[in-house]
């Protein structure tokens, strides 16, 4: 099958996904278009293709107008990063915009991909005043919302469940990780180290979140928050953060627990590992701060 034919045959797979799920609107070029019920905030959903030959699935959202880039407001963007849960803030055509990115093809489920259109324009809603105060200089600022996590009294055995196949995964692919109680699973890749862990969201699903700290004992600076937002673009998987707590730089990727898909698992934990261990030389050398590797 022709790289168009392919994306046509997801495009048809994602409308039909979310035929009667949400409000639906003229797509145009993309895949589907359509807003949620909450707010304003429309969403829009496009099929590409990775370097590799391999079909993603792209959904996003503009929350507000922005400014040209500088290094302020990817300084804004870098640290608000730390505080969504699916998805990452980037600036785009003249807005900030929340964008998140799930493998296409056979991992892609129809759960998984409702999942990601739901919380994408959550995101672009909630987060719309946060932003335009940030962006505005405007106080008070509003709290970071939180997205409606599990609520059910079987929340647990969700997570309970996730967990455990997540191990089997880790063991039967990479071989046994190491597992802390607040961290999760964690294991060594070159100079990077790369944390697995279990989240509850929207109701009785959960979230894998592949993560590493790729920078530690580092301050934001305008060039380093450019130069991050920069090596993120060079993938739709993806995103760095900046906790000014622990003055530490992480990259991270997080998928829908539900069907957990071995092969978007993977997809997640490569990503973040070979982006951590691959930059991590490059960032400690130009800005300061030091590599997991480096730590005692």
């Amino acid at each position: 099958m022709s790289s168009d034919g392919q994306i046509d045959v997801y495009r048809q797979t994602v409308r039909h996904a979310l035929a009667r799920a949400f409000n639906g609107i003229d797509p145009g070029d993309h895949a589907w278009r359509g807003t949620m019920g909450l707010g304003e905030a429309e969403v829009i959903a496009d099929v590409a293709l990775l370097d590799d030959g391999r079909p993603y699935l792209a959904v996003y959202a503009d929350i507000a107008p922005a400014a040209a880039l500088d290094g302020s407001l990817a300084r804004m963007l870098v640290m608000e990063n730390a505080n969504t849960t699916i998805g990452r803030l980037v600036h785009r055509d003249g807005a900030i915009r929340i964008e998140h990115a799930i493998l296409a093809g056979t991992t892609m489920a129809n759960v998984e991909i409702k999942a990601s259109v739901w919380t994408v324009g959550w995101t672009a809603h909630a987060f719309a005043p946060r932003i335009a105060a940030l962006t505005q200089e405007a106080t008070p600022v509003p709290h970071v919302p939180e997205l409606p996590a599990a609520l059910r009294r079987d929340a647990a055995d969700h997570v309970t469940m996730t967990t455990a196949r997540v191990q089997r995964f880790l063991e039967q692919h990479y071989g046994p990780f190491q597992h802390d109680p607040n961290w999760g699973f964690h294991g060594p890749f070159g100079s990077a180290r790369v944390f697995v862990d279990v989240l509850p969201v929207l109701e009785d699903s959960t979230a894998v979140r592949a993560s590493s700290p790729v920078l530690s004992d580092v301050d934001l600076t305008d060039e380093l928050a450019l130069r991050l937002l920069e090596l993120s673009d060079a993938s739709p998987f993806g995103a760095y953060s900046y906790l000014p707590s622990r003055r530490e730089a992480w990259f991270e990727h997080v998928i829908l627990g539900d069907d957990l898909d071995p092969v978007e698992l993977e997809t997640a934990i490569d990503t973040v590992a070979t982006t951590a261990d691959g930059e991590d030389d490059e960032l400690a050398e130009r800005f300061g701060g030091r590599r997991y590797a480096d730590l005692g």
